[in-house]
């Protein structure tokens, strides 16, 4: 079986399955992966039946509405090169978002992605991933906070304490499961004259939000 079907049959039955989320993943990463859906099935179907172009025209519209399974199996099309030319520098932008979704696999393939790309091309990549999420969350979207809060501590080149001790701190305010803890854990992680700062910054975000769960 070659290595696409291989790997993207790995995903869309654990998808279909329900058990896309890594138990590793921090809860406050995790987000509702609907599996229910008749695009993605059809989508699924598309690539056992080989019409690659058709399942990455599917996937697509989905990655795009935030369905972090479908962003998943994006990338790896996308990678391989079947039902649009290769692209490692969009299946990496699909990857990071996957992966801050809370599905276990993206990580890895985002890291073999990232040894495909040079340094400026993966920096425009955080950058293009940081823009979605930002605009998620000026749309209103609790779990694009949580995802953030991951973002600033496992995508950046260096984790960025501070943002992410914001970031999670509105999370936990949220009610965001496991944010709580995420906070008090990253807060050990800076110096004690940051934190009234950080904490004026936090609670000026939250009061600017209009926030919905998706």
């Amino acid at each position: 079986m070659p290595y696409l079907l291989r790997r993207l049959t790995l995903a869309a039955l654990a998808a279909v399955a329900a058990v896309g989320l890594n138990m590793a993943t921090p809860p406050w990463a995790k987000a509702q992966i609907d599996t229910s859906n008749a695009t993605f099935n059809e989508a699924v179907q598309a690539v056992k039946d080989k019409n690659f172009r058709h399942a990455v025209k599917l996937f697509s519209v989905q990655a795009e509405n935030n369905q972090h399974d479908a962003q998943y199996n994006l990338a790896i099309l996308l990678e391989a090169g079947k039902g649009a030319p290769q692209d490692f520098t969009k299946a990496l932008i699909w990857a990071w978002s996957a992966q801050l979704g809370g599905i276990e696999a993206a990580e890895e393939l985002a890291e073999d992605l990232s040894d495909y790309l040079p340094e400026k091309s993966i920096d425009a990549v955080r950058e293009a991933v940081r823009t979605r999420l930002q605009a998620r969350i000026e749309a209103g979207s609790a779990d694009a906070i949580s995802q953030f809060a991951t973002f600033h501590l496992k995508i950046l080149e260096e984790p960025d304490y501070e943002k992410a001790y914001i970031w999670l701190s509105i999370s936990a305010a949220l009610g965001v499961e496991g944010a709580f803890q995420a906070r008090n854990d990253v807060r050990d992680s800076l110096d004690d004259e940051k934190i009234v700062d950080l904490q004026s910054q936090a609670r000026t975000i939250y009061e600017s939000l209009n926030i919905s769960f998706e």
